[in-house]
């Protein structure tokens, strides 16, 4: 494949799978002896679609990639792109080219979330959960889930076209606690509902946690829901590893992003707040986080009001709340109130060890910046720690320290 051509398609078709992701604009030589995907370096792969080409494109992101071994790692993503265009290599040069690229990404998505036997049954799912995105039922917008698991042996004469056919798939699961399952002919199994007692499901919102803990308790699992905001997730690997949200399809990448967080240096509180900032996401109510570094709780205290601390207990509000937490810290709340208390207006804000510092504050900004009050109060927050911003579109975007600008904030992570 040309490389003008495949840049074209790159740009176009994978770059918006990786919120901040790029492709240099000179690529590397390459031997037809090179693999067609290679990691260059921790924030750099290289890839192009045929042994023979003479070049490689570098695909770059800020943070970090996921490591060979993590099962959400960008790229066996990058993997599935070239194969997949290596297959239309020869119809890309004709006039059917926009007509099969239309189509594109969700062939990658099933591609990187199957094994051979299942990818196209997952792409038969993925296409019925878009149709229902579209339409209502009964007057409401449809939410439903289903799982494939090869492993599994289901009835051949009822499959999904059953359920597909007359809609009634639509309303036999809810797309958050109830599944119909199938085989690797979708030959339909059973109808499952989920507890979500003693689910963790650290790298998936908590209301499809259940989801993501059925598949990790099957070899090549996979999940597809539609959520109420006609968003659609696909699960693999006790992970969320696609969402498809306003017309676009988003790679989630988790444990870099645990990585790139500056503070707090416990991995439980990491966790914790990186649960609650994907409940907030999923959740559609837009969120601002803080966590302030050690020794840093003065230049915090400047930037909040009394009314706003909670140990101060100078209002309403923050008595309200201090009740409710009861002195407990961020990470031991339960999973619902913690998304309940950052979608509260204003910022969360925690130390380094998990205690609440505030909730719904109102963060003193010192100069306005461009996106809006939260991303302001974020950047702000960042300066003592660590600042995320969720915006009401379900985009995430974390901020940390400048390196060695103690007044200054960068993007550490982007998610969506």
């Amino acid at each position: 494949m040309s490389e003008d051509l495949l840049r074209e398609i790159s740009e176009e078709y994978l770059l918006p799978f990786f919120s901040g992701a790029s492709i240099d604009s000179v690529s590397d030589e390459s031997s037809a002896s090179e693999a067609t995907v290679a990691f260059l370096n921790p924030q750099t792969i290289g890839f192009k679609v045929n042994k023979s080409d003479t070049y490689r494109l570098k695909f770059r992101r800020d943070q970090p990639f996921a490591k060979k071994t993590d099962p959400a790692r960008e790229v066996r993503v990058v993997e599935a792109f070239a194969s997949i265009l290596a297959e239309m290599n020869d119809e890309l040069k004709g006039h059917l080219k926009e007509d099969l690229l239309s189509t594109f990404q969700r062939r990658v998505v099933a591609r990187a979330v199957s094994d051979a036997s299942v990818e196209k049954q997952v792409l038969i799912v993925l296409d019925q959960m878009s149709s229902w995105a579209a339409r209502l039922y009964e007057g409401s917008p449809i939410s439903s889930a289903v799982g494939i698991d090869p492993a599994a042996i289901g009835d051949r004469e009822v499959d999904i076209e059953a359920f597909a056919s007359n809609d009634i798939g639509a309303v036999l699961s809810n797309g958050h606690s109830s599944l119909l399952t199938f085989d690797s002919r979708l030959g339909f199994v059973e109808h499952l509902t989920l507890n979500s007692g003693g689910i963790s499901a650290k790298a998936a919102p908590w209301e499809q946690a259940q989801f993501a803990d059925w598949t990790a308790h099957g070899d090549g699992r996979v999940a597809v829901a539609l959520n109420a905001h006609g968003e659609i997730l696909v699960f693999r690997d006790g992970q969320l590893l696609f969402s498809k949200r306003n017309g676009s399809w988003h790679f989630l990448t988790h444990s870099p992003v645990l990585s790139q967080m500056a503070v707090p240096r416990n991995p439980k509180i990491r966790e914790a707040i990186y649960e609650t900032v994907l409940d907030a996401s999923f959740g559609r109510r837009g969120a601002c986080v803080g966590v302030v570094g050690s020794g840093r709780s003065e230049e915090w205290q400047a930037m909040a009001s009394d009314d706003d601390r909670l140990e101060l207990k100078a209002s309403k509000k923050s008595k309200a709340i201090s009740r409710i937490i009861q002195g407990r810290k961020f990470q031991d709340l339960d999973r619902t109130l913690r998304q309940e208390l950052v979608s509260i207006d204003g910022a969360t804000v925690i130390d380094h060890t998990g205690s609440v510092l505030a909730v719904g504050a109102i963060v003193r900004i010192r100069k306005s910046v461009e996106g809006g009050g939260r991303t302001a109060a974020a950047e702000a927050l960042a300066k003592v720690g660590l600042g995320i911003k969720i915006s009401q579109d379900g985009s995430i975007i974390g901020f940390r320290p400048e390196t060695g600008k103690i007044s200054s904030s960068s993007a550490a992570f982007r998610l969506m």
